[in-house]
């Protein structure tokens, strides 16, 4: 008989397998298509990086069946951010979740703004919302792009470009990815700049972030992005808020096709978060 009432405590390197398995099993449970399938190499790298930047927002639930739940959490430069947020689908609905988020929030006590991505599962958003968040509904676009037409200005990030980035970041949210750009390097993305006015993270055509100075700018990111989807691939571009009208733009240009998916959680002062789209590892 497994244990109803989980113990909480703060996770270990030793628990990033398992809390990569209760990801894979809570997304497919979700029916989640707001993210990728769970990729092992990539969300190690992932849950690392938080582990060793923030270990007092990662946390886990266990119980005689092992891992039930797991949360990572994180801070830059003021702004709070929720990594993950998951609980195995047998032991969803019994507190769990509710638990590891007040724990996962204790880590952003006196921050001064807030980032969540949510899922469209109801009882995330309820949650989020009790804890003072105001929801802005997002959209996704999937699908082969129509069009390729990139940019030619825009280039391989190179580590200059870290300055270029961290004035973006802080234009758009307040708050510099830093390092953890290097670390979406490292699970496998692409990263791009256009000189002097923005950045873009993606994988095979995955949109991970785009941050800009101005819109035109992240429009002309977006379009190099749908640019290097693989022949015969796919397109994701997630967290499309009513404020990046730039991305539905390039979206429908493409031929992609949109739909109701989730919603960007913001408390505090997270600055204009436009033109903007969040990534699901750093927010």
């Amino acid at each position: 008989i497994v244990n109803p009432v989980p113990v909480l405590r703060p996770m270990t390197d030793e628990d990033v397998p398992g809390a990569h398995r209760v990801m894979a099993a809570a997304f497919a449970e979700l029916e989640q298509r707001t993210h990728e399938p769970p990729d092992a190499a990539a969300a190690y790298v992932r849950f690392r990086r938080i582990l060793a930047t923030d270990p007092g927002g990662c946390w886990v639930a266990e119980d005689e069946a092992g891992l039930a739940g797991a949360a990572l959490a994180l801070v830059r430069e003021g702004v709070w951010g929720l990594s993950l947020l998951v609980v195995r689908p047998d032991a969803q609905s019994g507190g769990i979740g509710c638990e590891l988020l007040a724990r996962a929030l204790a880590h952003g006590d006196g921050a001064a703004g807030a980032i969540i991505l949510a899922s469209p599962d109801p009882r995330a958003l309820r949650s989020y919302a009790r804890a003072g968040f105001a929801l802005h509904p997002t959209l996704t676009a999937t699908g082969p792009p129509r069009a390729r037409i990139g940019c030619a200005d825009v280039r391989p990030f190179e580590p200059g470009d870290h300055e270029l980035a961290a004035r973006v970041d802080r234009h758009v949210r307040g708050a510099v990815h830093g390092a953890d750009l290097d670390a979406l390097a490292e699970g496998g993305c692409e990263l791009l700049v256009l000189p002097e006015r923005g950045y873009a993270v993606h994988r095979d055509g995955s949109v991970k972030t785009i941050a800009a100075l101005d819109d035109e700018a992240a429009g002309a990111l977006l379009r190099s992005v749908l640019a290097r989807v693989p022949p015969g691939g796919s397109a994701e571009i997630a967290w499309i808020g009513s404020a990046q009208q730039w991305a539905v733009e390039v979206a429908v240009q493409a031929g992609l096709e949109l739909r109701p998916n989730g919603a960007v959680c913001l408390r505090g002062d997270v600055g204009p978060f436009r033109p903007y789209l969040p990534g699901g590892a750093y927010l």
